[in-house]
């Protein structure tokens, strides 16, 4: 339940606690992070000059937000992509301020047009782009066997990368690891909601291996490495560049992002048949018309994969 008083926070204020949020915890690259950036700093200019005062979160209803769409539509005139890309930038942040208990306004009650849906800034890695990624850290050193441990767990939980770093050791014991094929962790999600993510056996025997290593006190499952020494957590932006590093090693075309894998985990699994609802849990989507969006990826990709493995019925 969202927190009346807390509508009074500046909205400028909150779209930089928004912006930092999505660098430090979701570890968005910077490119994606200056658009939101100067998406966010439009509306409020826009707003406090339609108030003709300093803008709350308060300010952000509704009607304010139909008014701002005319206003991008009418007077900007902005082509399909740009005001689309306007409207999924003000999808987001209005998420975030959801998932605070800032606002009761949320991403659904923003509609986008229907023929874009959000589906082009989903991007999501093949089968072997993944195999081929989580093989290309060096296992003969430390932070090589960490760095295919997080891979493989990104990858086969699909948590938010703010979500793997709060990992500590006692979620994932090391004398529990490979026991079963899969392995369930309770986990803190956003908006600090709790949920259930699996493990599955390859992952286990990779964070098995790296835990091994371990000989400090620290309680962060995965931290950083000076020489063979366990230092501090790690942060998502090194984990970003990290993937960044491995994803050019192995020779990929697209290069990932922590939130990539969270992408690739959710089609991968949608295109192996599991239950949209089923996804949204695993995910920890609030609202099934996020987990929704996957589904057109993979729409998208079965046309592809239709279009390139088709052979047409000769007839003559």
């Amino acid at each position: 339940m969202f927190d009346m008083a807390q509508e009074e926070k500046d909205l400028r204020n909150s779209v930089q606690d928004f912006l930092d949020y999505c660098l430090v915890e979701e570890g968005l690259s910077p490119a994606s992070v200056r658009t939101y950036q100067q998406v966010l700093y439009a509306l409020v200019d826009w707003l406090e000059l339609r108030l003709q005062s300093k803008a709350h979160v308060s300010n952000l209803d509704k009607q304010s937000v139909k008014a701002w769409q005319r206003y991008l539509v009418v007077e900007k005139q902005l082509d399909d992509d740009t005001y689309v890309k306007y409207i999924s930038a003000l999808r987001s942040f209005v998420n975030y301020l959801h998932d605070e208990d800032l606002t009761s306004l949320t991403r659904d009650d923003i509609k986008l047009p229907k023929s874009h849906m959000d589906v082009s800034s989903i991007k999501a890695l093949s089968v072997d782009d993944v195999r081929a990624l989580l093989m290309a850290p060096d296992p003969s050193t430390p932070w090589g066997k960490r760095d295919r441990a997080l891979l493989a767990l990104l990858y086969c939980t699909g948590m938010r990368i703010a979500e793997l770093c709060s990992l500590n050791r006692d979620q994932l014991p090391l004398e529990h690891l490979c026991e079963d094929e899969i392995l369930e962790v309770s986990i803190i999600g956003k908006g600090r909601k709790p949920r259930v993510v699996f493990v599955d056996a390859v992952a286990q025997r990779l964070l098995k291996e790296y835990l091994q290593l371990r000989t400090d006190e620290n309680p962060a499952l995965f931290v950083s490495f000076k020489g063979p020494t366990a230092e501090d957590r790690l942060t998502p932006r090194a984990i970003q560049m990290s993937i960044k590093k491995y994803a050019k090693k192995a020779g990929l075309k697209t290069i990932p992002t922590p939130h990539t894998m969270r992408h690739t985990f959710a089609v991968h699994k949608l295109q192996g048949g599991a239950d949209t609802r089923i996804v949204q849990a695993f995910l920890g989507h609030s609202s099934l018309a996020t987990t929704q969006r996957y589904t057109r990826v993979t729409d998208r990709y079965l046309r592809e994969s239709y279009e390139r493995t088709h052979i047409p019925a000769d007839l003559d």
